[in-house]
């Protein structure tokens, strides 16, 4: 078969900017350090049509390209390819892939489930011949314990511009351009959603002399989602914390939806906080001021990989789940036995609340590295650029 001088990349971006930097970050490292590889991008979510397909089995190897793709479904919901994974003759190489927890302590990591069809790609992948990447070290563990050793902690692809490799962060600049990044975790939250506007309210009274603006990394355009129950929550909840930021004044910023927006924007900010892991990434890979608030498990896994000043933001709470009200009459405990019977694994739900005291210790550790050269957030510098190590190695191995 004659194969092509290429890597096929199996891309996530659809509006998130994250997923957008991820892509643009991983073709400048490609261009770097394989120039004498062509890139094609393909969507990620999609089955192979018969000509993708042809194009993939001409090329040196198929990469799975970064985010939360490590999930119990990973194939077919987050990777699609084919009905059968070997229709696919070159090699399977995952990049900078990480886990998706809600939880995301490390203990989560040992009870992480995957099914069949997940387990068959990964044995591909693990067999590849060559080494593949993963983004921090719960998800090393997770594919350790399923007895997958052919894999490198290399991080997230967005981590690295190698323009400010081992650039020391500048300690004395002036704080003028503030940004904080909205989650995602308000959209089901009410008590988060409480959080993050007492933590805007704060940070922007703090920051009253400078300019302080909102972000939101998802798009506040109805016509960029998909109609589904799902996409129409996502957008409306948008939509209301954009009215509840214009009726308390504070300015805000939409830069979803390509890599460009977002590099355009951090390049300009001085310090960044918030929820947006690829923000903070970005800020951290160019040796700028940055604070991340944990709302899931790729922050806290993060924080094993680079270090930092981070926070985990929220906590989650086993609520039980209230039966009917139910009298002693036979018939009627007989259908609390089936209510129960039908629910064994779901006799509580998990409410996910935000830290209480969360502005006030934001105000406060950021106002401690204000005053001692930042120790914690310019620390990360050392850990990106050993980390680049591996992902060099990674790349420079690849067929």
């Amino acid at each position: 078969m004659f194969m092509e001088d290429q890597y096929v990349i199996l891309t996530g971006s659809k509006n998130n900017a994250g997923d957008f930097l991820i892509k643009h970050r991983a073709k400048k490292l490609f261009s770097e350090l394989r120039s004498d590889r062509k890139i094609i991008d393909i969507d990620a979510w999609k089955q192979f049509s018969d000509e993708e397909l042809e194009i993939v089995n001409n090329s040196r190897a198929l990469i799975l390209m970064g985010g939360p793709a490590l999930q119990f479904d990973m194939r077919p919901k987050v990777y699609e390819l084919t009905q059968y994974l070997n229709d696919i003759k070159v090699p399977i190489i995952s990049m900078g892939i990480g886990w998706k927890s809600r939880e995301g302590e490390w203990r989560s990591s040992h009870t992480y489930k995957l099914n069949e069809p997940t387990l068959e790609l990964l044995k591909r992948i693990d067999s590849s011949g060559y080494c593949s990447g993963v983004r921090d070290y719960h998800t090393l563990n997770i594919l350790l314990k399923n007895k997958f050793s052919n894999f490198l902690m290399t991080g997230c692809p967005a981590l690295y511009n190698t323009d400010f490799i081992r650039k020391a962060f500048d300690t004395n600049i002036p704080i003028i351009n503030i940004s904080y990044s909205l989650g995602v975790s308000f959209v089901e939250s009410d008590s988060m959603e409480t959080s993050m506007k007492e933590n805007i309210l704060g940070l922007s009274s703090f920051f009253k002399e400078k300019n302080f603006q909102v972000v939101f990394h998802h798009s506040l355009k109805k016509e960029v989602y998909q109609s589904s129950p799902e996409h129409d929550k996502f957008y409306k909840k948008h939509v209301e914390f954009q009215a509840w930021l214009n009726d308390n004044q504070i300015n805000y910023k939409d830069i979803s939806g390509s890599a460009e927006g977002l590099i355009e924007h951090y390049q300009k900010c001085d310090l960044h906080i918030g929820y947006r892991v690829h923000a903070h990434i970005f800020m951290c890979s160019e040796s700028r001021l940055s604070v991340l608030l944990n709302e899931d498990g790729r922050g806290k896994a993060l924080k094993y990989v680079i270090s930092g000043l981070m926070f985990d933001a929220y906590e989650l709470v086993k609520n039980e789940l209230k039966l009917p009200n139910l009298n002693n009459k036979l018939y009627l405990k007989a259908i609390n036995k089936i209510y129960l019977a039908l629910l064994p694994s779901v006799k509580y739900q998990i409410e996910m609340k935000g830290h209480p005291f969360l502005t006030e210790d934001i105000i406060q550790n950021l106002s401690y590295e204000i005053e001692n050269a930042f120790p914690r957030i310019s620390a990360t510098r050392k850990n990106i650029d050993l980390n680049y190590l591996q992902m060099k190695k990674f790349i420079l191995q690849l067929p």
